[in-house]
């Protein structure tokens, strides 16, 4: 018993002390208050790249648990998830510009699958609203 009792203290030293994944930003981050502010066709462009990007880059993933979290505050003022169900159209050409304009700016090829890692800290150094959903690892 005295055993088992050691080994559930290490696992919770462990688990206090684990460096994994920043957490989630707050809400009251600059980049999180650029993306929440964001027409909602660049909304949806803007987390699709970020996907993109942390497809293709092993330094960052994808924060869904924060894109949930925004997309909620959205609906709540009527610019989340339940007002794109019309704009699919201009969500589809806004991701299209979104992606070109991010390939031109950083010099890659998003479609061909380049290293994206250099263009993504760039534009964590920004703070830009696509950075508000990448998490370094």
């Amino acid at each position: 018993m005295m055993m088992r009792g050691l080994m559930f203290g290490a696992v919770l030293t462990l688990a206090a002390c684990a460096t994994g994944p920043q957490a989630a930003r707050s809400f009251d981050d600059p980049a999180v208050q650029k993306l929440f502010s964001l027409p909602t066709p660049q909304y949806y462009a803007t987390t699709a790249l970020a996907s993109r990007i942390a497809a293709n880059c092993a330094r960052y993933t994808y924060d869904s648990v924060l894109d949930v979290q925004i997309n909620q505050k959205r609906n709540e003022v009527g610019r989340g998830s339940l007002s794109a169900m019309g704009l699919r159209d201009a969500i589809d050409v806004e991701t299209d510009v979104t992606i070109r304009s991010f390939a031109a700016k950083h010099g890659v090829d998003v479609q061909a699958g380049d290293d994206l890692c250099p263009a993504a800290d760039a534009e964590m150094l920004e703070a830009s609203a696509l950075s508000a959903v990448l998490i370094p690892v």
